[in-house]
This record gives C-alpha cells, sequence and structure tokens, in this order.
C-alpha cells in the first residue's frame, strides 16, 4: 500500500495546496499538519485580483469577501483603481477544508519534523517559511478587526502611505469594509529593527482611525508578526525526500499567493511524483529569479525614509502597479524604478551601472 503525501504546514501555501490537490488530482491521497488548533492561524490574505487573474475560479470557493475596486491615497489626492480586491480569511477557509477534506486529511495541534514525516510518508511537501535571508529590514505588521460605534461610509479598501519616521520607519496603512461598521486594518511598518513594538503600534494605529473620525466599539482580532524584507536568495534545509516551498513570496510586499497560486497549479497538473515536483519547483524558483533579483536589489535601498516614495511612484502608474503587485516587471519598469530612484537623490549615479548587470 502506497504511503501519503505529507504536507508541512497549514498556512495558506498549505491550505491551498491541500485545497487544490482534492479538486484537481483526488486520487492522490495526503494529509496536512498543522502544529496550531486552527488551519489559516486566525490570519486574513488580501490581494488584488491582477495579482493571480486565472486562479480566481478556483479560488472563488475560498474568497470570503470582494470589492470591484480599490482606492489609493497619493499626496493629498485619491485615486480610484478598478482593480478588483479579495480577502480570504481563514476562519472560513478552515470550516471549507474540514467540509471538503476527509477528516483523516487534517492534523491539528501536531508539529510533525520533515524527518519523522518521511518516515511516514512516500515524500514530505514543506510549505513552512522556515528559511535564512541577508536582511534589508523588517516589515512588521498589525491586522486589526474591530468594530466602530457608527458606520463608516466606506464603499471600498483604501491604500495609503503614511510616514512614522520619528517613530519606526516608513507605514504602509490600508482598511477595507467588512460591514457597514466592522472594518479589517492592514498595518504595515517597514524598519531597520525587529523589535515588535505592539504598544506603539496600537498607539499609532488609535491616532490614525481618530484622525479618520472613527471611534472603536470593540476589537473583534488581531493578529501581528514580523517578517524580513530580504536581499539574497533563500537559504533552507533539505533533506531526503522533501520538497521544499520556504521563501516564494514578493521579495518586497512579503505577499504570496501570486507565487503560491501560480506554482501550485503547475504541480497539479503533473502526475504527483517526487521527482517530476522537485523539477517543476526548481524550474519554477530558476524562472522567477531575474524579477526577484532586482525586487531584492530594491530593498537593499530602501532606507527607513524611502519606501513611501516607492510606493507613491508605482501607484500613480497602474500597470506598473499590477506587474509590480505580482513581481514581473519588464526591462522598461526596471527602468523608471532606477531613474526615478536616480532623479530623487536615492540612489547615486554608479549605482546604474551594477543595476543593469542584474537585469
Amino acid at each position: 500500500m502506497n504511503k501519503p503525501v505529507i504536507i508541512l504546514g497549514g498556512g495558506l501555501w498549505g491550505c491551498l495546496l491541500a485545497y487544490k490537490l482534492k479538486e484537481s488530482l483526488p486520487e492522490v491521497e495526503f494529509i496536512l499538519y498543522e502544529e496550531s488548533s486552527m488551519l489559516g492561524r486566525h490570519e486574513a490574505w488580501t490581494f488584488r485580483e491582477s495579482d493571480c487573474p486565472k486562479a480566481l475560479k478556483w479560488l472563488k470557493p475560498l474568497i470570503t469577501k470582494s470589492w470591484h475596486e480599490h482606492r489609493v491615497r497619493l499626496g493629498q489626492g485619491e485615486k480610484a483603481y478598478h482593480n478588483p480586491f479579495h480577502l480570504i480569511d481563514s476562519r472560513h477557509m478552515h470550516e471549507l477544508l474540514l467540509e471538503k477534506l476527509p477528516a483523516q486529511a487534517i492534523r491539528l495541534n501536531n508539529r510533525l519534523r520533515a524527518g519523522l514525516a518521511l518516515q511516514e510518508s512516500s515524500f514530505v511537501i514543506d510549505t513552512r517559511n522556515i528559511c535564512h535571508f541577508k536582511k534589508a529590514g523588517y516589515k512588521k505588521h498589525l491586522t486589526v478587526e474591530l468594530e466602530l460605534q457608527h458606520e463608516h461610509g466606506v464603499a471600498a479598501p483604501v491604500v495609503f502611505n503614511k510616514n512614522v519616521k520619528n517613530k519606526d520607519g516608513s507605514r504602509i496603512f490600508s482598511y477595507f469594509p467588512l460591514s457597514s461598521r466592522v472594518l479589517l486594518i492592514n498595518d504595515y511598518w517597514f524598519s531597520s529593527n525587529q523589535v515588535l513594538n505592539l504598544e506603539q503600534m496600537r498607539e499609532a494605529l488609535n491616532e490614525a482611525l481618530t484622525s479618520l473620525g472613527w471611534k472603536v466599539q470593540k476589537i473583534i482580532r488581531e493578529e501581528s508578526g514580523v517578517t524580513v524584507v530580504p536581499t539574497s536568495e533563500p537559504l533552507f534545509r533539505q533533506e531526503g525526500r522533501v520538497i521544499n516551498l520556504a521563501g516564494l513570496f514578493h521579495d518586497t510586499t512579503g505577499c504570496s499567493i501570486g507565487h503560491a497560486t501560480r506554482l501550485i497549479e503547475k504541480m497539479v497538473s503533473t502526475s504527483f511524483r517526487f521527482g517530476e515536483l522537485r523539477e517543476v519547483v526548481n524550474i519554477y524558483r530558476s524562472e522567477i529569479e531575474n524579477d526577484r533579483k532586482f525586487l531584492r536589489y530594491i530593498n537593499k535601498l530602501l532606507t527607513e525614509e524611502t519606501p513611501g516614495q516607492l510606493f507613491e511612484m508605482v501607484h500613480e502608474q497602474p500597470f506598473l502597479l499590477e506587474r509590480f503587485s505580482r513581481g514581473e516587471l519588464n526591462f522598461f519598469d526596471r527602468s523608471k524604478i532606477v531613474l526615478n530612484k536616480i532623479s530623487s537623490g536615492l540612489l547615486p549615479l554608479e549605482s546604474h551601472s551594477r543595476l543593469e548587470s542584474r537585469q
């Protein structure tokens, strides 16, 4: 009797893989291991439709909320983008996978090491993001779902940059209306240090809410963490018959749903045998490496003062924004970013030739 495939990690990658595998290759037996009591660990993921348009059909049952447009604040103005935004809420994803997958295919509250997993499986797919990078800095996030005392009057998601350099770097702030009084807020801070000062972030969040004229009735849930803004390829442990998916995310924004959906679609189009899957993953890593090198180099140039200027420049051009968000910049996109940084004095002229050699 063949042993099952073991998927380690019930985060976004692990859940999407398990869901798509059950849909496309129902004959493949697998077990999804998650060390917490809930798939997705109480997180919520937002993404633009242009990040993964081909995957939208199979992602649809996982999507909790959608908006036909989103708005971006640039300087003193606000600009509408007719690029839909979608939300995947881990609470809904958890319930859906418990319903769709066989009971024996999900093991919660179970931390299994790759070495031990190999003894129980035909091979292991490790979706946990356990890897090491050279660091340009850190991205700290505070995600809060809250209910206001009154209706907020917001119809579509709003994203803008706020300068908090006197506190802890630059900041990308966004809010998403879930109902007439409930908002999901993502607050991302770019910093040179990894200290997660939640009291400081909560204080800044309250200041932002007050400036918008909102009073909080109650906090429904809160999630926070720190991720690396990398300047190098990921280094991760390879052992035996393990396919490691670590480090596959947008190097500047940290979003992973684009890479996750594109690679998973390639994986389930195979016979789902170890050798073929390993080759598919290795080829995918090679194909995206040039784009990732550029983003990592940009990360190296992003001091605490400059993420906001990159934000403004990218968001002024809708098609550049779409390609940047996917991590698929062409030569002209890269040139625009480089010239913008040279003209603003953020990139020395002599760095341009070094950058060209990376394209």
